[in-house]
């Protein structure tokens, strides 16, 4: 299997990049990086649906834990969006819960209607879960395959996690974040998979982040773990597309 760099979550479809999304896309594909942006609102998921045909990348599909205070009828057109294209996308997310947004009842309850619809459609989940890494894990347990995007939580969970067959998304927090470099230390790197969550997380001051810098995060788990970066590139590609059952 001819391995590829692998950005397993990031928002290319954010206007963050407007004035330079084609630059950006482009030099990710020259540095061998696959991208799988993440439409996370209304409008995120419809503008990820244009570019996925558009630029020929991936797409998963969901509703943000911070959206919430938004009616019923935005969610519900999401719903419907994400089951209409349902053999367009790899996963259902990103979908959560967030200690920092208000209103955990309603997060609940959105996050457990696409839980419900991931499992309709037979796809996999990606989960920003800030907060409540425990229980989202409770949630899906035994339901839904599930990716931890930019995962923060406690590394004994996250053992637990891998062990049930999920993946662990190191984003590039862990260029410069001791607690990340940490979960990375002390997790089989069979349980991991990588992101750059752009534009957001840059590991480079002043700049917005972008998928090529995905590069960063596989050079710096290979650094922890004292491997060669060619062979956790590998693993990497190889966690991400048993995870989503395609190669992508």
């Amino acid at each position: 299997m001819n391995s590829k760099y692998v950005d397993a979550h990031c928002h290319v479809e954010d206007k963050a990049f407007n004035k330079n999304r084609d630059e950006i896309i482009e030099r990710s594909k020259k540095q061998n990086v696959e991208i799988i942006t993440s439409g996370a609102s209304l409008g995120g998921c419809l503008r990820a649906l244009d570019l996925k045909d558009k630029y020929n990348i991936y797409i998963t599909l969901g509703y943000h834990p911070s959206k919430v205070r938004a009616d019923d009828k935005v969610v519900n057109k999401v719903y419907n969006i994400i089951k209409a294209n349902k053999n367009k996308i790899l996963g259902v997310g990103e979908i959560g819960m967030d200690i920092k947004d208000e209103n955990y009842e309603r997060q609940e309850k959105i996050f457990k209607k696409f839980l419900s619809l991931a499992e309709e459609i037979n796809k996999p989940i990606v989960v920003h879960a800030r907060g409540f890494e425990k229980k989202i894990f409770e949630i899906t347990k035994n339901r839904v395959d599930v990716m931890f995007h930019c995962y923060g939580g406690d590394v004994d969970l996250a053992k637990e996690i891998g062990k049930e067959g999920h993946l662990i998304s190191i984003s590039t927090l862990v260029c410069f974040s001791e607690h990340h470099k940490e979960i990375v230390k002390r997790l089989d790197l069979e349980f991991l998979t990588t992101e750059t969550d752009s534009p957001y997380l840059s590991p480079i001051k002043g700049a917005k982040n972008e998928p090529a810098n995905v590069k960063l995060v596989v050079k710096e788990i290979a650094k922890i773990k004292e491997e060669e970066e060619e062979e956790v590139k590998k693993t990497i590609y190889k966690n991400t597309c048993k995870f989503f059952g395609t190669r992508i």
